[in-house]
């Protein structure tokens, strides 16, 4: 029975070759983004398969409550969450701490290179299952100011020998001994790092000054992620009820941060972190969720549209085939026979799609691999055996998806009404089914593209946006934890270097520090953005005053004195006119006490998601991060190359990092340009798709029609009204997508903009050009078919008559 099915499929494909080409071409399109997104999907849940007892492993996660009533959950804890949980909850079988401070430069073997890690408890290699090339995991972090390196960064430092026993200097940190190898990991794992030092080094690094307090400190919720894995039955559930108690205990009294009114402590299983929701402080390098499903809705919606195509075209020919279903029911074939028939025809379909997509595919994949999300992730698409066994499933599933409305529709043709026409199938009560997928499909495809008009004009937009700063011919040079003082006067030197100025961190990217401050003896608290900077600053950067000057010349270096804020500061924490603002005493922090000595006039500080909000520039040198290098206008090319041999002057050991503060600021928006060419490539297939499908619609319309379009040729009828008599239908039912599309595309679009303080204020013409190109190439589409039998000889048409 199957040999027939495939012989009778074959052979209806081979009749009709048009429509044939037109639903492979369709389906193959839309499945080669199928394909490619479950590549992704299963690359994205191959993480933390091999963590032994993985269904016992949770992360703790805290959820930090803002006064404001809105709240923000963090990948990580204070550091004292997961010893309480351990002492007590009594079915907590391990529990393992990774403090995030471990991080700069490491000296050993003549080389210095950076070194990222974390610090870890001997639980660790229990909980997560690693093993150890060299060294034994029972005592590789037990005493203090030990390490434990990948087998990567073991390469990089000791090549060729054993690492065991040898010293990592690590700036500001000290000295390290290697007391392990790690094993090359046996899967994708969230967890970073290139080394892992001893926890028990943390007391003497907090008491010496190297690192932060956190020890002992509940309102740090920034640095550590712990992990537990309970004892086999214990209750999730318990275990969180356990970590409330603990919650109210610990905070009981104590002075939070200014936003914060309280916190709580929430278990996340291991399974669920990659891929998982969007949490601050995160760990890992997998694919986002949001993305993921995101690049599910849109192949879901690609598909569907490729599946009416195929639904649309098999209906359009269904009059062809009723003598032959009529005559197999007469010779006695059941309903289920012909169904079968049916869906035999669109699964053969879809396989023979599925060669193209795949080589589709192949072609999308290295421009996917290029946007900039994908380039920061761990991500490795495998094609093996089961991908094959995947593909061959996702096919036949699709196959069987668009031959089901027209198997189950032309199966129920009667014997006796050979001749009816399918066109009076009703899926909503005053539209044919054929027509409500026709209008569903350039709705959506219309909506895909008032969303790209929308992402691309607000990306316009802010490429353009006035931040209030001058960013133009400013070189941002990291110093790597080199003096100013060092690197400063070698710059200086360098023909074409117009100002230097220090800052601890970009102005208008998401890079961002805050600190709380009261202007009134008996104020609460608040937390408000600061950037540190020099006298150099305000000048370099093209800021205004308007009101009071700059830090004072004398200002001692060491002891910060004062300070210099934006109008919206004053407006906000109503110090009056700037004027008046100015020698005003505030308090940051517990104590340190100073003045205001200058108002700029507001400007965008922070990227333009953000609304405007308090800011202050402080002069702390030790916080001083970049060098913003002003340099004269012109071919940047020798000024830039005089540059990199200063720094190699002074900073022989490293090469010099820098970037144009304009590439900054527009790589602000590089997921969003990613975000944008992923739709668009949708709205292309969409519209293409959608366009493919009306062309196999109008050509059946024109090839059924042939006869009246002759017979009115012959009673004096003119191309025109010909060419309006085969289009019309097309039109309203375009007519109609557009009214439906057209609200709907306004509303996402204003959503959209909404997660922007500022953007630019919507009007027809971004509907304008969506519906314009969708009217174009529907017009182009049916034209080509209406203007061909407006030219045909109406004697063809008409002889057999």
């Amino acid at each position: 029975m199957i040999q027939n099915y495939l012989k009778l499929a074959l052979r209806n494909l081979g009749k009709n070759r048009l429509f044939a080409g037109l639903n492979i071409l369709g389906l193959a399109l839309s499945m080669s983004v199928g394909l490619l997104v479950l590549l992704l999907f299963r690359d994205a849940y191959r993480y933390d398969q091999f963590h032994p007892a993985r269904e016992r492993i949770y992360r703790i996660n805290t959820e930090a409550l803002r006064k404001d009533g809105d709240s923000e959950r963090y990948a990580s804890t204070p550091f004292p969450v997961g010893e309480a949980l351990a002492e007590g909850f009594t079915q907590t079988e391990e529990m393992t701490r990774l403090r995030r401070d471990f991080n700069g430069e490491a000296r050993s073997n003549g080389k210095l290179l950076p070194l990222e890690g974390l610090y870890a408890d001997p639980a660790f290699f229990h909980v997560f299952g690693f093993s150890l090339q060299e060294g034994n995991v029972a005592t590789a972090l037990t005493q203090p100011m030990t390490v434990v390196l990948t087998q990567e960064t073991a390469d990089r430092f000791f090549p060729r020998e054993s690492a065991i026993g040898k010293t990592l200097e690590i700036s500001g940190y000290g000295a390290f001994q290697v007391t392990g190898v790690l094993n090359k990991f046996p899967g994708k794992t969230h967890l970073e790092f290139e080394a892992l030092a001893s926890a028990s080094s943390i007391p003497a690094l907090e008491q010496s000054g190297s690192i932060s307090n956190a020890s002992n400190n509940w309102t740090n919720y920034y640095g550590t992620h712990t992990f537990v894995r309970l004892r086999e039955g214990a209750s999730a559930a318990e275990a969180e009820e356990a970590l409330t108690a603990i919650a109210k205990t610990a905070y009981d009294g104590k002075v939070l941060e200014s936003r914060d009114a309280g916190y709580r402590f929430y278990l996340h299983p291991l399974s669920e972190i990659t891929p998982g929701p969007n949490l601050s402080n995160d760990m890992g390098r997998g694919l986002p969720e949001f993305l993921l499903w995101l690049l599910a809705i849109l192949s879901g919606v690609i598909m569907l549209s490729a599946c009416f195509n195929y639904t649309n075209l098999t209906l359009a020919r269904a009059l062809t085939r009723a003598r032959e279903i009529g005559v197999r029911k007469v010779m006695g074939a059941t309903r289920r026979q012909l169904v079968g028939q049916l869906l035999g025809e669109g699964v053969l379909t879809a396989l023979l799609a599925l060669g193209l997509g795949w080589g589709l595919m192949k072609l999308i994949q290295p421009g996917f691999n290029s946007l900039s999300f994908t380039e920061s992730t761990d991500l490795s698409i495998q094609e093996d055996t089961f991908s094959v066994l995947l593909f061959l499933v996702f096919a036949v599933t699709v196959g069987l998806i668009a031959g089901a409305l027209p198997a189950l529709a032309i199966s129920r043709i009667s014997p006796v009404s050979v001749l009816q026409k399918l066109e009076n199938l009703r899926f909503f009560k005053h539209m044919g089914l054929r027509k409500t997928l026709l209008v569903a499909q350039f709705a959506v495809t219309l909506v895909f593209i008032v969303l790209v008009t929308v992402i691309s004009q607000q990306i316009s937009y802010l490429m353009h946006l006035g931040y209030g700063f001058n960013s133009a011919q400013i070189l941002n040079v990291p110093l790597q934890g080199q003096s100013p003082d060092k690197v400063i006067p070698a710059f200086s030197a360098v023909p074409g270097v117009m100002r230097i100025s220090c800052v601890s961190h970009n102005m208008g990217t998401w890079e961002d520090s805050s600190s709380d401050i009261r202007c009134a003896p008996d104020a609460e608290q608040e937390a408000v953005r600061d950037y540190f900077v020099d006298q150099h600053f305000v000048e370099n950067m093209g800021l205004e005053f308007v009101a009071g000057g700059n830090f004072p010349a004398n200002a001692q270096p060491n002891r910060e004195s004062f300070l210099v804020v934006n109008e919206k500061f004053v407006d906000h924490f109503k110090l009056g006119s700037p004027v008046e603002a100015v020698g005003k005493q505030i308090t940051i922090g517990d104590s340190t006490q100073v003045r205001v000595c200058g108002v700029l006039k507001d400007f965008i500080f922070k990227p333009a998601s953000y609304e405007l909000e308090p800011m202050m520039l402080r002069n702390n040198p030790a916080q001083w991060q970049i060098l913003q290098v002003k340099i004269a206008a012109g071919d940047p090319v020798p000024t830039l190359t005089a540059l990199n041999r200063a720094w190699s002057s002074v900073v022989p050991e490293r090469p010099m990092e820098s970037e144009f503060y304009d590439q900054t600021l527009r790589e602000n928006w590089a997921a969003l340009q990613d975000i944008l060419a992923i739709i668009s490539v949708f709205a292309f297939l969409g519209i293409f798709i959608a366009s493919l499908g009306l062309l196999g619609m109008a050509t059946y319309q024109v090839e059924t029609r042939m006869k009246e379009v002759g017979l009115r040729k012959v009673l004096g009828a003119s191309g025109r009204d010909l060419v309006l008599l085969l289009s019309r239908r097309f039109m309203i039912l375009l007519g109609i997508a557009v009214v439906i599309a057209t609200p709907l595309g306004w509303l996402l679009g204003g959503q959209f903009l909404q997660m922007f303080a500022h953007h630019f204020e919507m009007g027809p013409g971004v509907l304008l050009p969506g519906i314009l190109l969708l009217l174009g190439v529907s017009a182009l589409t049916i034209g080509s078919q209406t203007y061909r039998a407006t030219r045909s000889n109406p004697v063809d048409s008409l002889r057999n008559e």
